[in-house]
């Protein structure tokens, strides 16, 4: 039977998860597809490649060892995508990484006449909130809320975008300041430096029974006048909904969009048409937002 190269990335992806789960939320597939693709590349190889255990499928000894060869194989491969679409025309698929929030308020407007002007482009939106891997080209090039850490990236600082203390309008006249009760975000760094700048303007921690991982969720619970939270200006400041308690002009909770890009993608025509959009869009973002 001959080996499907592409099962190496399902290989490698499961291999990192450990769990068929894990893997399909990775690749965006249904986990079958993922089992059926694992069964063939072992049929191919003529071995077992992983353990089906109840906690996870976990690597056999062949199919640890084959790893650090598949990684080579992968980025071999990978290397020879990137450089094949660094040297095409502006047409075919850009798959842009994107925050749900910002992309759809603050990107897709300019993305969507691009997509108008360039008949031969098409988009592929990834809006889920973890960092994708550049490298994999899970995403051709990415906006990111958090600082890139990752080397050998090109990164961009895009705009940096201010936020606010809101409440359901009337909830401060009707709620004691010492009965409010904080809408907060998961505890990542993120969920972390808003609850610190709350704590600090309000000299106090306020009790928190809601979290979430998702600006979107914590904005309909503010407006439901469930208690205050922290919301980039942008997308609060023209909900009639809420009112502004406190900005932040100090800028010590400002969010920084970065514009991401692996180097051999910039090449694109596509993607370069993209970076060029995005950044306009950027630029073009209100002056009382980014206070």
């Amino acid at each position: 039977m001959h080996m499907n190269w592409n099962d190496l990335r399902y290989f490698l992806i499961l291999a990192e998860e450990g769990s068929l789960s894990g893997a399909a939320r990775r690749l965006r597939k249904e986990h079958t597809t993922v089992a059926r693709r694992i069964e063939a590349l072992e049929d191919a190889v003529g071995t077992k490649l992983f353990d089906r255990l109840p906690r996870g499928w976990q690597l056999t000894i062949a199919g640890q060892n084959l790893v650090p060869v598949a990684e080579r194989v992968e980025a071999e491969a990978l290397g020879f995508e990137r450089q094949a679409k660094g040297d095409e025309a502006a047409h075919g698929v850009v798959r842009i990484s994107v925050p749900p929030v910002a992309g759809r308020v603050l990107f897709a407007p300019r993305l969507a006449q691009l997509l108008t002007a360039h008949k031969g482009l098409e988009f592929e939106i990834i809006g889920a909130s973890n960092v994708v891997n550049l490298a994999r080209r899970e995403a051709d090039l990415a906006v990111r809320m958090v600082t890139p850490r990752e080397p050998g990236l090109i990164t961009r600082k895009l705009v940096e975008l201010g936020v606010g203390l809101y409440a359901a309008r009337g909830y401060s006249a009707r709620v004691p300041e010492q009965d409010w009760e904080f809408c907060g975000y998961e505890d990542t760094s993120y969920g972390a430096a808003k609850k610190e700048w709350v704590r600090n303007i309000m000299g106090r921690e306020l009790p928190c029974r809601f979290r979430a991982d998702d600006t979107e969720s914590v904005r309909q619970f503010i407006a439901a006048g469930h208690g205050v939270g922290v919301l980039p200006r942008y997308l609060a400041d023209g909900d009639e909904r809420l009112e502004l308690i406190r900005a932040d002009m100090a800028g010590e909770s400002r969010e920084t969009a970065w514009l991401v890009v692996h180097p051999d993608m910039r090449r694109s025509p596509g993607v370069r048409l993209v970076m060029d959009a995005l950044i306009k869009a950027a630029d073009s973002i209100s002056a009382e937002f980014q206070v």
